[in-house]
């Protein structure tokens, strides 16, 4: 499932950051361009959110393959403002990360993720390629066995 060739809405666009969505898919894609202003995270995750809340989409992409490190006071605003807010409005079931070129930013991704875990309702995965993530975005198997572990019912 290739993104090639399909509708792309792009909803924020700087040289740094793009957020857009492909419809068919029900999918947003951040996608990351070295190193991303505070005021240009900030505003594209924002936008993000507020598309995806909007939009009902299902699944979120962030590609951080070219990106940037992401500064604390950014990591502490996504963990204590933006997770929670898309965690309890939006539709998504999966949330996928492309895994960044360098170490120091894969482990600041890395924590990140793990605060969010007992914030969002659905599965977050890290890939080494976005093709990976798309292929597990469609794999409905891990989308009923997590609803099934993430209502309680063990």
């Amino acid at each position: 499932m290739p993104l090639s060739g399909l509708r792309q809405d792009i909803i924020y666009s700087t040289p740094e950051l793009l957020v857009c969505v492909y419809p068919s898919l029900q999918l947003l894609v951040i996608q990351a361009n070295g190193f991303v202003p505070s005021a240009v995270y900030r505003e594209g995750l924002t936008r993000a959110t507020d598309t995806a809340i909007e939009q009902r989409l299902l699944y979120w992409l962030v590609n951080n393959k070219a990106g940037g490190i992401i500064t604390p006071a950014d990591q502490i605003w996504a963990n204590e403002e933006h997770a929670p807010y898309l965690g309890s409005h939006s539709c998504i079931r999966k949330m996928a990360f492309i895994e960044p070129g360098d170490l120091h930013s894969k482990l600041i991704l890395e924590d990140m993720m793990d605060k969010a875990r007992d914030i969002y309702p659905f599965a977050m995965q890290f890939f080494e390629e976005v093709q990976d993530a798309l292929e597990w975005f469609t794999d409905t198997s891990s989308i009923s066995f997590h609803q099934h572990f993430s209502t309680g019912f063990h």
